[in-house]
């Protein structure tokens, strides 16, 4: 008997330390359902790659003991009012821990639709109308008990300079002040898009699409911009992410 517990306890001491899985952050404390609203943009993060898909991913291979589920819940062309109109049915029906919403893009771009240069075409959600739809969604979250992660806007094509992206920076300082009202998590897209596209334009002088495939759609590189954007929003580390990059690219490479 001596000799088993003294086997024992030298396998014990013998056997590699085994990494524990990082910290949960705040933000993702408690939170076992994600539900992912949008548009265009976040029904193709479904796609593997996509920023939606990667989000999934990257939390089921980091946190392997405590199971988050990432629900889609992006449809084309969706503007916000859309979004309020199946808010109910396409997200709080599923009871979420945590809601992102991503919208604002259709919102500005659609006015422009049809010959409206200014882009005040009647496809287009104005300023007041956006504000008071995403604050409604937002309250609805609140009062189902979700947390909410406002996303901003990316880029509508990749002209930082047109009148697309111009009229885009209120909507963009609508979502900021929504989400200091209600003390909700605002992710900010514009900054690295627009970084890396100047970086990209500046030193290479080309003028094509870097980030998205259409000026508006995210190829590979814009989905991973957005789903490291996201993640880092919520507080998963750079080192976290890192270190199971090797696992997320055997899980993209096994799923095309």
């Amino acid at each position: 008997m001596r000799f088993l517990v003294c086997l024992l306890l030298l396998v014990a001491l013998c056997a590699p330390c085994v990494a524990q899985a990082p910290e949960v952050p705040p933000a993702l404390k408690g939170v076992h359902r994600i539900v992912c609203l949008g548009d265009s943009i976040t029904e193709q993060g479904e796609m593997p790659g996509g920023y939606v898909w990667l989000l999934r991913h990257y939390l089921a291979v980091i946190y392997p003991q405590r199971p988050i589920e990432v629900i889609n819940a992006g449809i084309s062309g969706h503007r916000s009012n859309d979004m309020l109109a199946r808010f109910q049915r396409d997200v709080l029906d599923k009871k979420p821990d945590l809601v992102t919403i991503s919208v604002g893009v259709n919102d500005v771009w659609h006015g422009f639709f049809d010959n409206h240069p200014l882009g005040d075409g009647p496809r287009g959600i104005p300023l007041d109308a956006y504000r008071s739809n995403v604050e409604a969604m937002v309250t609805q979250a609140e009062k189902a008990g979700a947390r909410v992660v406002l996303l901003s806007t990316t880029v509508i094509h990749e002209d930082l300079h047109n009148r697309e992206n111009a009229k885009l920076v209120g909507y963009n300082a609508a979502l900021q002040e929504i989400a200091r009202s209600h003390n909700a998590l605002f992710v900010d897209y514009q900054r690295p898009f627009r970084a890396l596209i100047t970086v990209y334009r500046n030193r290479t002088g080309g003028r094509d699409n870097l980030l998205t495939y259409d000026g508006v759609h995210m190829n590979v590189a814009g989905n991973r911009v957005m789903a490291n954007t996201l993640l880092s929003g919520l507080g998963v580390s750079s080192e976290a992410r890192a270190a199971v990059q090797a696992k997320i690219e055997a899980d993209l490479r096994a799923h095309q």
